[in-house]
């Protein structure tokens, strides 16, 4: 009894700090902020965070549970295209966060060419995701 209160304590500190690290990664990004400056919607930032901490619960239930959809290929393709776009602009933000993309121009001396580097960077990144999903089985 006491290993599994141990283990249930255990575990809720970890949910804890899983959760606490993805909404400081957010915070720090400031996608909230930018997605309401870009649109012009800043009586909508409720809207944005409700929809933001719905879509982790929703993603924790879906997670764990067993929840299984069977789709056809040309729908799987479209699913990773978007989630290829997605994981790009989130390392683009976390780069131009971390001012990765400059600091390495310079030290490699590639500022004329970084437009190559992006695109390969882009690209890298939608044939790795159409790999992963249509044929990692």
């Amino acid at each position: 009894m006491v290993v599994k209160l141990l283990l249930i304590i255990i575990a809720f500190g970890g949910g804890l700090t899983v959760g606490s690290a993805a909404a400081a990664f957010i915070t720090i990004l400031q996608i909230v902020p930018r997605l309401v400056q870009i649109t012009k919607t800043s009586k909508q930032v409720k809207v944005y965070q409700f929809t933001i901490t719905l879509s982790f619960v929703l993603f924790v239930i879906i997670y764990f549970s067993n929840f299984h959809m069977s789709l056809y290929k040309i729908i799987v393709i479209l699913i990773s295209l978007l989630y290829g776009i997605f994981i790009g602009l989130l390392s683009s933000a976390l780069a131009e966060v971390l001012n990765v993309i400059p600091v390495l121009s310079k030290k490699l001396k590639i500022k004329d060419n970084l437009r190559y580097v992006i695109w390969a960077l882009m690209g890298g990144k939608v044939a790795g995701s159409l790999y992963f999903w249509l044929f990692n089985k």
